[in-house]
């Protein structure tokens, strides 16, 4: 009743029309919003510089603009934006951007060098910054970043490498919400205790992008308005965008039948059947650049710091009966650590539900009278649109069949990610979603512990597998670099603390009063194409 009761207010909150922030204030008409329900609980900031969640990222990246950006539905060579072009030294380690002048920010200020030096410097200094690591792998922190990032004038930023780093994927991160640009002298002026502005952007925005923040309701929804001092691309003709925080799928299809939602996100597989044969909507999908996985915490479990531990884990899985019975075929079977659609992807499935297999497994590791481990899961979604709750019950009886007892705990996504972030976790159920499209942005986060992403939230401390990565990140899509990423398969499947369960769909239920919609995994929506009748 609680949550019924949420999604109601939340949609008289969506219907009651906006203010814009920054001294902008209309009210836009049915034809002029847009109205995306899905799962936002995960949101923890919407500061550029550290949103790093789905539910925080889409509105980012309505609100900044980047040095280049990916076309929507094009992921093989980002674009210009706010860089008019830029030149690339033969050794691949100085890049030389030349801005387009003329753009200004939501303020009126104008966009100049001084803006992305001041970008690049917040990430690299914002303490417990989770998205940081998107920069810092480059060689750039915050020791060099005066020297990495300089501006021999007010249109020309020359970024130098202090190591090697492939530039395909170098340039994709900075196509990503953590390199948006921010307007400088506004953070600046709302900076307090060294904070580099961060407080004050949590609930208000500053930067060059098509939409700036009108409000954001923890839990609630997020709210967005056109800018309309917005100059790099024609104005949108969608004016407001809002994201009611919908976290059950069966609310969520229930507010696009009462044309309540124009967009449906996270519906389940038998959802989207439905709504495929509803003449009002139409169905959009794309094979996720993403993952469901388990993950093991190495040193909170004393079972999991063995390996034969970990590997009884994923013999204990019922990968077919999830992908089967709970995602209903909108998910694909994926027990690498790279997904199908990147370089580097093997399709080997070296496990299978296997009780008898993993018993003996247990055995070896010396627990084979089982353990008992806390499993956290989120209140929301899981990716492929299935509950979480579902899924974390389907795995704790999986495990319950080989003597593992999981102690399922659901939590709002911002609270778990909380404790895992703190190395606090023992078992955690999560999703991972590519933030550039490069084999890099998996095989650094999974498997090399320096970078302070997934691998060391689990203290799983593999310098070999960490030095295979590194060496890999460094080169380009050749047989060499294959071969390194086949290692990595390897070692991860056998060795990792991750069981991945599967590669999920992305379906979105649409109504046919939008038109042209274009979608893809890492920009998703194009809300400048977008239009509504």
């Amino acid at each position: 009743m609680r949550r019924f009761v949420t999604g109601v207010l939340v949609f008289v909150l969506v219907a009651a029309g906006g203010m814009v922030t920054g001294g902008f204030a209309a009210s836009y008409g049915p034809q002029e919003t847009v109205v995306i329900a899905r799962d936002i609980s995960d949101a923890v900031s919407l500061d550029p510089q550290l949103a790093y969640e789905a539910g925080s990222t889409q509105p980012v990246l309505q609100m900044y603009s980047n040095l280049v950006t990916f076309p929507r539905g094009n992921l093989t060579q980002p674009r210009p934006e706010v860089a008019q072009s830029w030149d690339v030294s033969q050794d691949a380690r100085t890049y030389t951007f030349h801005l387009k002048r003329g753009i200004v920010f939501s303020s009126g200020n104008p966009l100049t060098a001084d803006d992305v030096l001041y970008s690049f410097q917040r990430v690299v200094n914002l303490p417990k910054d989770p998205a940081s690591w998107l920069i810092t792998q480059t060689g750039i922190d915050d020791r060099n970043v005066a020297s990495a990032v300089q501006a021999p004038d007010p249109y020309t930023v020359v970024i130098t490498l202090p190591k090697p780093f492939s530039p395909g994927a170098f340039l994709s991160i900075l196509a990503n919400s953590v390199a948006g640009i921010v307007d400088a002298q506004t953070v600046r002026a709302h900076a307090q205790n060294n904070d580099w502005g961060t407080a004050w952007l949590n609930d208000h925005s500053a930067g060059s992008g098509p939409y700036v923040l009108v409000a954001w309701e923890r839990q609630v929804k997020i709210e967005l308005a056109a800018n309309p001092r917005y100059n790099l691309r024609p104005a949108p003709s969608i004016k407001r965008i809002v994201w009611p925080n919908i976290m059950e799928n069966t609310l969520q299809r229930e507010m696009l039948g009462r044309g309540d939602a124009d967009i449906a996100w996270d519906l389940s597989a038998a959802q989207i059947a439905a709504a495929r044969s509803d003449a009002r909507f139409y169905i959009v999908q794309t094979p996720d650049l993403a993952m469901e996985y388990l993950g093991m915490d190495v040193k909170n479990v004393p079972a999991f710091g063995k390996a034969e531990a970990r590997r009884a884990v994923k013999y204990a899985l019922d990968y077919d009966g999830i992908i089967r019975d709970l995602l209903t075929g909108n998910g694909a079977p994926l027990q690498g650590v790279l997904p199908k659609g990147l370089f580097g992807y093997d399709p080997a499935l070296p496990f299978k539900h296997d009780p008898a297999k993993a018993r003996s497994l247990l055995q070896e590791a010396g627990f084979a009278n089982g353990f008992t481990t806390d499993l956290l899961a989120s209140t929301g979604t899981a990716a492929g649109g299935i509950s979480a709750g579902d899924l974390a019950a389907k795995i704790k009886n999986d495990l319950a069949e080989v003597g593992i007892t999981a102690n399922v705990r659901q939590v709002a996504s911002s609270e778990l990610l909380k404790t895992y972030r703190g190395q606090q976790s023992q078992m955690v159920l999560l999703s991972w979603f590519v933030d550039y499209p490069d084999p890099d942005d998996f095989a650094k986060p999974f498997g090399d512990y320096t970078q302070k992403s997934l691998a060391w939230r689990l203290q799983y401390y593999n310098d070999p597998v960490a030095k295979l990565v590194d060496q890999a990140a460094g080169m380009q899509n050749t047989p060499e670099r294959g071969t390194l990423y086949k290692k990595v398969n390897e070692i991860m499947t056998q060795d990792g603390p991750f069981a991945i369960i599967y590669q999920p769909v992305i379906s979105l239920a649409v109504s046919k009063r939008i038109q042209h919609l274009l979608f893809d995994p890492v920009n998703f929506i194009d809300f400048l194409a977008l239009t509504k009748r």
